[in-house]
């Protein structure tokens, strides 16, 4: 079976562990990176080709998640991949999906939330 392989942005460690561990407990042959911020990502993204999904806090400093998106987009170097962007705040959702989120989850995220946006972008 092939190895999932799953980036996960989020500048709060406590968010990043709960997602680690709700898709180490669904996704059983998985392998997750992790970054904090979106400068972190895209140096992710470069080095490591065969990622295959991003879970995408949205607020976030240094480069937040819409600014992600953007540079992300522009930048043909990476390979595109699935990307659920993630935010307390539902009123970013359209400029989310507009500037190339494949998904949008508001927080708190649940299991079945997180499976299914997973599922219908991925699996």
């Amino acid at each position: 079976m092939a190895v999932f392989k799953i980036l996960v942005v989020d500048d709060d460690y406590i968010n990043r562990k709960l997602l680690v561990n709700i898709l180490k407990k669904k996704l059983y042959e998985i392998e997750v990176f992790e970054s904090a911020d979106g400068e972190d990502a895209l140096a992710k993204l470069h080095e490591h080709s065969d990622i295959e999904l991003v879970l995408l806090d949205i607020e976030m400093p240094k480069l937040n998640g819409i600014e992600f998106l953007a540079r992300y987009v522009d930048d043909d170097t990476i390979p595109r991949v699935p990307i659920v962007a993630i935010s307390s705040n539902e009123t970013r959702k359209k400029e989310t999906i507009i500037r190339g989120a494949d998904a949008f989850l508001v927080k708190p995220i649940s299991e079945e939330g997180l499976m299914e946006a997973i599922q219908s972008n991925f699996l």
